[in-house]
């Protein structure tokens, strides 16, 4: 079933929306909804959102969404078979030189999406602080809608759809819902007024039993093997908890064990990092709704060579290692992780790191540290 999502729409921005996204097309036959690397939820669903918005107001218009990365957490997965919209992997659009490219969750120059280099988005919305990365392009782009005070960019979007009283599906709703409950994890993490208004707007219009296959997917025995391998390097030092994973194949289970993580009761932060494909993947959750976790990811990175973002609470980074020794990459890794505990501990030298359970593990990094020594011998 197909309904109009009717609402309070208060958000002043949306004044003649529908004119400026339009304009912002400027006629192209073809528009490529594109999300971050390796997209969540989120990401997913103002894809989504935007892919329905802009078949109302250009009904002529091609409308595609296009991932780089890979989709690999397993709510995602499940997410995907009931979106209402095709996902396909960038790899998979063909003419992107002919084409009109939006960008959601994410921003040009962000160092996280796949759009080509030499192409300009004609929309951008998002709900991460613009970085100097971004600035510059964000200024030549004709439509941009960035608001930080959000906790999810799914609601920027839900806002259009009831603005412009698109026809909104059970498929759609669902999508939507799940995009801000797992964003703020169900309203708790950084949610504005606004994500919860939207949010009790949609949830009449979402299929229950959808969503609960989603939020509760089965996991696979790699999951399992992750968890024990997360579990067996832990280690802890004042109220942060952490752990190197090492190589992954699945570049998501980084931030998913960075939020089970810090479900620890001590904790006021946690840490992880895992190699994937010579990148090595940062990822940091924090307790405080004032922790400024973004803010600390891109100093971290950042003066390193990579690229990062994030919230107060959510937060991640990545850097290249293409190229660099085992024993340079954790080098590299273990200095990272120092750097992060003295600037959320204060403490210039850090000492007596714990391992979280494992008796064995006298110092949690010399396993990961030995293995690395040996495989640049």
């Amino acid at each position: 079933m197909v309904k109009r999502f009717k609402g309070n729409c208060e958000c002043k921005p949306e004044a003649g929306l529908a004119e400026r996204l339009l304009e912002a097309l400027g006629g192209s036959r073809r528009l490529v909804i594109m999300t971050h690397n390796n997209p969540d939820p989120d990401a997913l669903a103002s894809a989504c959102g935007l892919a329905a918005v802009m078949g109302q107001l250009a009904p002529k218009c091609r409308v595609q969404i296009a991932y780089g990365g890979m989709v690999g957490r397993a709510e995602n997965q499940t997410m995907m078979r009931y979106l209402p919209c095709k996902v396909v992997p960038f790899s998979r659009i063909r003419g992107r030189d002919k084409v009109a490219y939006a960008l959601v969750d994410t921003q040009p120059g962000a160092g996280n999406n796949s759009l080509p280099e030499d192409r300009l988005p004609v929309i951008v919305i998002d709900h991460h602080p613009p970085k100097a990365s971004t600035r510059e392009l964000l200024k030549q782009t004709p439509f941009v809608d960035i608001r930080t005070g959000y906790g999810s960019c799914t609601t920027i979007v839900s806002e259009y759809l009831q603005c412009l009283e698109v026809p909104i599906s059970a498929s759609l709703a669902t999508a939507l819902v799940y995009g801000i409950s797992s964003e703020t994890q169900h309203l708790g993490r950084e949610s504005s007024p606004r994500d919860r208004q939207i949010y009790n707007d949609l949830v009449p219009l979402v299929n229950m039993k959808w969503l609960s296959r989603i939020e509760y997917s089965r996991r696979t025995r790699d999951y399992f093997s992750y968890i024990r391998r997360a579990i067996d390097h832990a280690f802890v030092y004042r109220q942060v908890i952490g752990t190197r994973l090492g190589p992954v194949d699945n570049p998501d289970i980084v931030a998913e064990i960075a939020d089970f993580l810090l479900l620890h009761e001590r904790m006021s932060w946690s840490i992880v990092t895992a190699l994937h494909e010579q990148v090595l993947i940062i990822s940091i959750r924090a307790a405080s709704d004032r922790s400024q976790a973004g803010r600390m990811v891109r100093s971290l990175v950042e003066k390193r060579g990579g690229t990062a973002g994030g919230h107060n609470q959510v937060a991640g980074g990545q850097l290249n290692c293409q190229g660099k020794s085992a024993a340079r990459i954790a080098e590299l890794e273990c200095d990272l992780i120092l750097d992060f505990l003295r600037q959320v501990t204060g403490t210039e030298k850090i000492k007596s790191i714990k391992p979280l359970v494992s008796e064995d593990l006298v110092n949690p990094w010399a396993a990961a540290n030995a293995e690395a020594a040996e495989d640049a011998g």
